[in-house]
């Protein structure tokens, strides 16, 4: 969907994985290709993250769609030859990146922060190269993936016990980020993307990019992370977004949101959803909208209208994060040598998010769709 100048997109990152795993889509019952569905039902623009190195040392898969450079490159090239925009999400970590996690690369973990801002610009410059010579050129380009809490930890992770500690820490933050704008400026003429995930925490949001903006970070567009069951209402996260568009003087972008279409586990006796029957908002509150097909397609309708009204219409896009993602028996956001290298071997592996897609668990397109 396109509405008006809204851009309708979404993360792809797991297709070939789950493809190659099984998983059929369908739309009214008939059998097609899950990029076929979601171009007819209007959406534009694919994101797909990349990782530096998603293996471990004798070369196992991390899973979680193990997002190398050469498998992200299939899928943009499938998905621009078929008309869409591309958003390249660039981590700078060999897994998950998030506000709770910002691994350094493995070949990274010894350098110093001059070291590691020249081997993040040229690992930028080189990324971004392989995409456009493979005729998949991004238009927008995320340096760095829900950054609220800083990228490359402990080098450049976000100190916020004093302002000082802060300000010191944001320098090197800055550093980075700096390496990385610049590179995609050497050889691209896309849109530089910084994106922050808690999408209603005005406050944050100004101290995070009033430093940007001091350390003359070269960037377009603020993309924010917006889960209303972890972020707030529609009306504090529009509020900090046409902060941000007045203040910054800045195009902003939804490049992350999804909600559940139900809380029925798929696998009764895996129970692995990050959303369930049990999950309660850490306020209390109750969800805005039914976890039922007809309560994430008014979720979506609400949100798309929220969005046109963002900063006088500065508000450019929203992109549902992995709506194909559904459960297939190999397709988990870790494997066991992934849970291994970051130290997390407590977790279950699984798909967490499957609830979450804009297909039910065999496949079949939801109402959302049709928003």
């Amino acid at each position: 969907m396109t509405t008006d100048r809204l851009i309708m997109g979404c993360d792809l990152s797991t297709l070939e994985d789950v493809e190659a795993d099984g998983g059929r889509f369908f739309d009214g019952g008939k059998e097609g290709l899950c990029d076929d569905i979601l171009i007819s039902h209007g959406y534009s623009s694919v994101r797909l993250r990349v990782w530096n190195d998603p293996y471990d040392r004798s070369g196992k898969p991390y899973g979680g769609g193990t997002c190398d450079t050469e498998k992200m490159i299939r899928t943009a090239v499938r998905l621009k030859n078929k008309g869409m925009s591309f958003m390249l999400d660039l981590h700078y970590s060999d897994f998950w990146c998030d506000p709770a996690r910002q691994g350094t690369p493995k070949a990274w973990q010894d350098m110093n922060l001059d070291e590691m801002c020249s081997a993040l610009g040229e690992f930028t410059e080189r990324t971004v190269s392989a995409f456009m010579s493979a005729g998949a050129a991004p238009e927008y380009v995320q340096v760095g993936n829900e950054i609220t809490n800083g990228m490359l930890w402990d080098t450049a992770k976000l100190d916020r016990s004093t302002p000082e500690a802060f300000e010191e820490s944001f320098a090197r933050l800055a550093k980075l980020l700096k390496s990385g704008c610049e590179a995609v400026r050497r050889v691209s003429d896309a849109k530089i993307i910084l994106h922050l995930e808690q999408s209603g925490r005005n406050a944050m949001w100004r101290e995070w990019f009033d430093e940007a903006v001091k350390h003359g970070i070269d960037f377009d567009i603020i993309g924010a992370s917006y889960y209303p069951l972890w972020h707030g209402s529609l009306a504090t996260m529009k509020a900090n977004l046409d902060d941000m568009v007045s203040r910054y003087g800045k195009d902003v972008m939804i490049v992350e949101t999804a909600y559940p279409f139900t809380d029925r586990h798929f696998d009764p006796n895996s129970r692995q959803l990050m959303i369930n029957d049990s999950f309660t908002p850490d306020d209390g509150s109750k969800p805005a909208w039914s976890f039922t097909p007809e309560g994430q397609a008014q979720y979506l309708r609400d949100l798309v209208g929220t969005a046109k009204t963002i900063g006088g219409g500065r508000c450019l896009g929203i992109y549902w994060w992995e709506p194909a993602w559904i459960p297939t028996p190999n397709s988990t956001w870790a494997t066991r040598e992934a849970l291994a290298d970051i130290g997390e071997e407590e977790k279950d592996t699984g798909n967490e998010w499957a609830n979450q897609c804009l297909f039910d668990y065999d496949g079949n397109a939801l109402p959302a769709l049709d928003i």
